[in-house]
């Protein structure tokens, strides 16, 4: 699979890339070991893990594994909320994320399948950081970030503004290029 490195410090992502991605994706996992069950990691990375799970024609099962709450870090380590289904077992596993950004949150996905007895197990993401760990499939690398078109508005008293994740990061990459002026 050709990865597309993206070198924008800020890259919006498009619904065609995210579905192109998906497609790719669900192409080399089938080519090379035909996943029978989909694990999304909940929130971001449902979406995805649905277009593949819906393109690959197989039953998704979905877990969550996060630092934040409501968008906030609140744990320092990846905290296992809601855990693999145990209907893993003997199956043909593909883990599926938005992003890899450390790779801490597909690594504890990965043995959670382990500990439920999945039989094999490979993992995917959109994209990923050109300082992680690197996932089984992904579609695109960066060293910067990249928005996504599900969250890239969020509704903020009644009216959809950008999402502050992506404002904070806009102004950092601001205050960054004012200082090496």
């Amino acid at each position: 699979m050709e990865v597309k490195y993206i070198e924008k410090p800020l890259y919006r992502l498009t619904w065609d890339e995210v579905m192109e991605a998906c497609r790719n994706i669900a192409v080399e996992a089938e080519k090379s070991f035909g996943p029978s069950v989909i694990v999304g990691v909940a929130k971001g990375g449902l979406i995805p893990a649905t277009i593949i799970a819906s393109i690959l024609r197989v039953d998704l099962f979905p877990c969550l594994v996060t630092r934040r709450r409501r968008g906030e870090v609140v744990h320092e380590k990846p905290e296992v909320v809601v855990s693999v289904s145990e209907h893993v077992a003997g199956q043909r596993v593909l883990v599926v994320d938005e992003m890899v950004m450390t790779g801490e949150t597909m690594r504890v996905v990965l043995a959670q399948c382990k500990k439920q007895k999945a039989r094999h197990v490979r993992t995917a993401c959109l994209w990923a950081s050109s300082e992680s760990w690197k996932p089984t499939f992904y579609a695109m690398e960066t060293a910067g970030y990249i928005m996504f078109p599900w969250d890239y508005e969020v509704l903020s008293s009644g009216k959809f503004i950008l999402n502050p994740l992506y404002q904070e990061y806009l102004e950092s990459l601001e205050m960054v290029s004012r200082w090496s002026k």
